[in-house]
């Protein structure tokens, strides 16, 4: 096993460096050592590496959490994973002790750390990992389709959430990842679905992932749109899905509908008509990220229910992950995933 290798290392505001690093070391006797298949870059990573920041990592640290991998090593105290085991990490890790966890409200934890944003993670050929993190995966699963657990696994908290019934609306505003993930997972539950967002490639992915009405809102209405589409009615649910559409979101929804708020977006602050959700009973709600979710991301991908490697614009080496970042940047890719080979 090599002694060294080459990590996207987090050095400060908007600075990420390809790095020769050490192959790490069990950093406690229930860790394991991984050999990553590979990582993708989510939004979180362009939100870390945005000047200023939107969101807040490590310098230091090596980024990435979407990970795939192999167990290569395991500490003493590891009883439930085996070298060779094939796997995906939950990269969220919670303390146990604070009175959230305690009150089992884990996503609440006072001490929550992410491998791939506080801690080392996936940007690299070895990480280190935690047993409780280690979520087994089929060796037959593609790794195009494996590469989506992390990101699944938060959607799937939020459709829980927002049930929708065949044949209803659902409104998806941002075609980015986690938009046409939701609008993945209400099509495979039978719902029509519309998506927005202001890049032409995306929409034409989210076409090709399955979405039944695409909308570039530089050029049409939302709002005329769904009125169109729905006879009058609006949307049973609609998605927030970028961070600061929440007054748009309002003025889609039909009476009685659900508003799902998931895009993170800090220093938004969207006016928002509050008459619209006391007279037409709506139902908004917020959901961030996912609690013990991993396993059914992993079922579902396994069997085949939605297949998101549509979504896969860029598969790069981790040396050309710049390219990726700027495409995804620029609207001109969907996921970029790194191979660490």
């Amino acid at each position: 096993m090599e002694s060294k290798m080459l990590a996207g290392v987090f050095m400060g505001e908007g600075v990420l460096e390809i790095q020769q690093r050490p192959r790490p070391e069990l950093p406690g006797p229930d860790w394991v050592i991984l050999e990553n298949e590979g990582c993708g870059v989510c939004g979180t990573d362009l939100h870390i590496l945005s000047v200023p920041p939107a969101v807040a990592a490590t310098p230091g640290a090596i980024l990435g959490h979407e990970v795939i991998g192999q167990v290569v090593e395991t500490g003493p105290a590891v009883t439930t994973t085996n070298v060779g085991d094939r796997v995906a990490v939950a990269a969220n890790l919670t303390c146990g002790l604070c009175r959230y966890c305690k009150a089992g409200k884990s996503l609440h934890c006072e001490n929550w750390t992410t491998l791939g944003i506080h801690k080392d993670g996936g940007f690299a050929r070895y990480m280190a990992a935690p047993e409780r993190a280690l979520h087994q995966v089929s060796k037959t699963l593609p790794f195009a389709e494996a590469v989506w657990i992390e990101p699944l696994s938060c959607v799937v908290n939020c459709t829980d959430l927002a049930t929708i019934q065949p044949g209803q609306t659902a409104v998806v505003i941002g075609a980015g990842p986690i938009g046409i993930l939701h609008g993945m997972m209400y099509k495979a539950a039978g719902a029509r679905i519309i998506i927005s967002d202001l890049a032409p490639y995306r929409l034409e992915v989210a076409k090709q992932a399955g979405m039944d009405v695409v909308v570039n809102i530089k050029t049409d209405s939302l709002a005329e749109v769904v009125k169109a589409e729905t006879g009058g009615w609006g949307a049973e649910l609609v998605v927030d899905a970028v961070g600061n559409q929440f007054g748009t979101a309002l003025e889609l929804a039909a009476k009685q509908g659900k508003i799902a708020l998931f895009g993170v977006n800090e220093k938004a602050r969207p006016s928002a008509r509050q008459y619209l959700i006391t007279r037409n009973e709506l139902t908004v709600f917020g959901s961030f990220v996912g609690e013990n979710t991993f396993p059914r991301a992993i079922q579902i991908l396994e069997s085949g229910a939605i297949k998101p490697s549509v979504m896969n614009s860029m598969v790069l080496p981790l040396p050309d992950i710049f390219k990726g970042i700027a495409a995804a940047r620029q609207g001109e890719a969907v996921k970029v995933v790194v191979t660490t080979d």
